[in-house]
C-alpha cells in the first residue's frame, strides 16, 4: 500500500450565532460561517466528499485510519497539498 498524499482542506464551517442570547437582525447579519483549516493523510476524493485522516498505520501494512474525518464537497473552499521542505 502507498502512503497517502498529505493535505490541507479549506472548508466553511456552522458557527453558533445565537450563544443563547438574544441578538438583533443587524448583529445576526453580520455572522458569517467559519472557515476551517483540517490537515491530514487524502483517503479518498469523489465528486460528493473528502475523506482525510489524522492517523495511519506507521507501517502502511495495515487499512487502519483514526481521526478521520468525511467533508462535503459543496463546503470545500480549496485543497493544499503538502510537500515536504
Amino acid at each position: 500500500m502507498s502512503i497517502p498524499p498529505m493535505v490541507n482542506i479549506v472548508w466553511l464551517d456552522t458557527n453558533e450565532c445565537s450563544l443563547s442570547v438574544w441578538q438583533t437582525k443587524v448583529e445576526l447579519l453580520e455572522s458569517k460561517p467559519c472557515i476551517i483549516d483540517s490537515m491530514g493523510y487524502l483517503v479518498e476524493e469523489n465528486e460528493e466528499y473528502i475523506i482525510i485522516s489524522a492517523d495511519k498505520d506507521y507501517n502502511n501494512e495495515d487499512d487502519i485510519f483514526g481521526r478521520s474525518q468525511v467533508i462535503p464537497k459543496g463546503i470545500v473552499k480549496e485543497i493544499q497539498y503538502l510537500t515536504i521542505r
